[in-house]
């Protein structure tokens, strides 16, 4: 008897630009499993009512993407280590009924570094943002053993409190709420260069550059992108760590794939991916 497909949701706002979903479905196909997979732009008032339709209409669960990714976390039954690391959640998964938040952006992030053969232990990086985002970049530098990691954000307050959590989690790390200043690794956690959002670097026009300029946002050549470019920098969009999170993602609702596959299997995610 054929089952039914399992069902997954994309939980944001905006979601249009997404590329989640070709990526999930393409994924399903690679892997001969039926699901249907749906975008749903979510307002930040209306999130614990979409929280509860995944956990009422059998859903399997989803992701969770801007801006939603801190706040969901107290909407959920549990949490991984890893998702309580970061405070942060971007997967979750219904099972018996209690939904449980995951973290994959911060080892999506960890193998994308890997995949570019950049090491940052013992070096200095740079987060632009304070979001759900930059807390997972943040937690995999302190994991990366970052000699130091200074935060950046329009909100001075949001930066303190971020540093100060990671902080506590990775004393061989040294956390700041710092302004932008050299760095070995720059990283854009911000939404600017998304779709929908302003295409304007989140770095200062006198910014010294870094060596290597990490932009989460994907598929397109930010302002970021350019500008560090500009200044002798290593530029490199989101779409490495989009994939190997999504494959994170989908052993959170299906179990392991292994190392070998999962290598397999993001260099045929990519070629769906447009080129930055």
């Amino acid at each position: 008897m054929r089952r039914d497909p399992v069902k997954l949701a994309l939980l944001g706002h905006p979601v249009a630009h997404s590329l989640s979903p070709r990526l999930m479905t393409h994924l399903a196909r690679l892997t001969k499993r039926r699901i249907v997979y749906r975008a749903c732009d979510v307002k930040p008032e209306h999130l614990s009512r979409a929280v509860e339709l995944i956990r009422c209409t059998g859903m399997r669960g989803g992701n969770i993407t801007i801006p939603h990714k801190v706040a969901v976390a107290g909407l959920l039954d549990g949490l991984t280590p890893e998702a309580k690391l970061a405070g942060a959640v971007n997967a979750v998964r219904c099972s018996n009924g209690r939904l449980w938040g995951h973290n994959t952006d911060m080892a999506g992030f960890a193998d994308a570094l890997r995949e570019a053969r950049f090491r940052i232990k013992g070096r200095d990086a740079l987060i632009f943002g304070a979001g759900g985002g930059a807390r997972a970049v943040a937690a995999a530098l302190g994991r990366l053993r970052a000699r130091r990691v200074s935060i950046a954000a329009r909100r001075p307050e949001a930066a303190r409190a971020l540093a100060r959590a990671m902080a506590a989690s990775f004393p061989g790390t040294v956390f700041a709420a710092a302004e932008a200043a050299a760095a070995d690794l720059a990283v854009n956690a911000t939404p600017l260069g998304l779709a929908g959002f302003p295409d304007r670097s989140p770095a200062p026009a006198d910014w010294a550059g870094c060596g290597l300029a990490f932009d989460l946002v994907y598929g397109r050549c930010s302002a970021f992108q350019r500008q560090a470019q500009r200044l002798g920098a290593t530029a490199l969009d989101g779409s490495a760590m989009l994939v190997f999170q999504a494959l994170r993602s989908w052993e959170f609702w299906f179990g392991p794939l292994g190392a070998p596959r999962r290598a397999a299997l993001k260099e045929r995610l990519l070629e769906k991916l447009p080129c930055a």
